[in-house]
């Protein structure tokens, strides 16, 4: 017979791409160290069962991330509305049992229908739903969250059977915040299976994404939705007179894409390249000599994995200026230059003298020397919370009828 194994669902939750590489990474993870031990389940918890109510919400969050890149005062008007008023854990609890009550209820019976041995999320939302319907008699499953910013903000539920965080930091403030210690720990960084898969070597990689071999070459983003400053920054780096490659990643957003593909083939000379949303966009980023964006946590992860230097130039939250922060104020790994023309400068700057990029791309080799590759400790922490659980409750199911069967044959006739 074959062996039972623990049941584990990953949600997926799209709030700009970073929730998502995350929940990929783990679930990665899981599938390569421990395939014999657990099944993992992904799902798109929002979307998959094609609730109305739920698709609503998706949406909601994703317009939530468009409007913060357009205007940063207002995740700052959501942060100070929604949780300091109150102790964190009452407005956390109090919002999602009355503005988002349907949605929550919803969540909920999906994943107790689901039956998992553990619910693992990298989006505070369905950790809230989890929580509630795991303690619950009707769900008796465990939670665990994996935050991928590298702080932490008050909409994560710290009821949660396992909380992991990606740096010391984090974990430490944490810690402040009152979590749990005996459930809490940090991992380094967690990337994707197919990201630590790809050979950092730019010559290699110019050559399957049919790039320059040589020269300069500069990758433009600002989220997978492309707001901010986008193309302020890209029209400004064409008037640069210099030969270089500019590769735009205008993510999902058809309207910036289509402004742009405009100007291919009329900018002077700059080779302009223009992508839509690219699932292997860490290969142009370790194709390239710098990547601009703004301090989106993990764009700036993977970038930073490829050896490649960043400029962030725009912060859409606090949680966003602290990411910055962390890598360039902390790290090291690149600069912050909110203004495009002195961004340009300092583009200009490092194609005269291309040395000038040295220090920061000897921090991103250490970077992800010393502080990458979580993913299979992350993996391993989730196996054994459930180890110390007890039995799969396949296994456990399994038991309770052979006792039934047993205890039957045991009744006298």
């Amino acid at each position: 017979m074959e062996q039972a194994k623990y049941k584990i669902v990953i949600t997926f939750v799209e709030a700009g791409m970073g929730h998502i590489t995350s929940a990929t990474a783990i679930a990665d993870a899981l599938e390569k160290y421990h395939s014999d031990e657990v099944e993992v389940i992904r799902t798109n918890i929002f979307t998959d069962t094609n609730d109305k109510v739920l698709i609503k919400y998706q949406q909601f969050l994703i317009d939530e991330v468009k409007r913060s890149n357009k205007h940063p005062a207002h995740m700052f008007y959501v942060s100070m509305t929604r949780m300091p008023l109150f102790p964190r854990m009452f407005s956390l609890i109090f919002t999602n049992a009355t503005i988002f009550h349907r949605e929550k209820k919803r969540v909920m019976n999906i994943l107790r229908r689901f039956d998992p041995d553990m619910a693992f999320h990298t989006h505070f939302t369905p950790t809230h739903d989890s929580v509630e319907a795991g303690k619950k008699r009707r769900g008796n499953f465990l939670t665990g969250f994996y935050d991928p910013d590298t702080s932490v903000h008050g909409w994560w539920d710290k009821r949660a059977d396992l909380c992991i965080f990606n740096n010391k930091g984090a974990y430490e403030e944490a810690l402040k915040l009152k979590y749990d210690p005996k459930k809490c720990f940090w991992a380094p960084f967690a990337l994707r299976q197919k990201v630590l898969d790809t050979p950092k070597d730019k010559i290699l990689l110019r050559r399957k994404r049919g790039l320059p071999e040589s020269g300069f070459i500069v990758t433009l983003s600002s989220s997978a939705y492309a707001g901010g400053l986008l193309l302020k920054f890209a029209n400004r780096f064409l008037e640069i007179d210099r030969p270089f490659t500019l590769l735009v990643l205008a993510g999902s957003n058809e309207k910036v894409r289509e402004k742009l593909e405009q100007r291919v083939g009329h900018t002077g000379k700059v080779d302009l390249r223009v992508y839509g949303f690219d699932g292997d966009a860490h290969e142009l980023y370790g194709a390239s000599d710098i990547f601009v964006t703004k301090a989106g946590p993990n764009a700036l992860l993977d970038c930073v994995y490829m050896g490649t230097p960043v400029m962030t130039n725009f912060c859409a939250s606090q949680i966003e200026r602290k990411t910055r922060a962390y890598y360039i104020d902390e790290q090291k790994t690149g600069v912050h230059i909110k203004d495009e023309n002195k961004a340009a400068e300092f583009l200009i700057d490092c194609m005269d003298d291309p040395e000038k990029l040295a220090p920061y791309i000897e921090n991103c080799k250490r970077f992800a020397r010393e502080l990458t590759g979580g993913e299979k400790m992350i993996a391993d922490a989730i196996v054994e919370k459930l180890r110390k659980n007890g039995p799969p409750k396949a296994a456990r199911n399994l038991q309770k009828t052979a006792d039934k069967a047993e205890e039957k044959e045991l009744l006298p006739v």
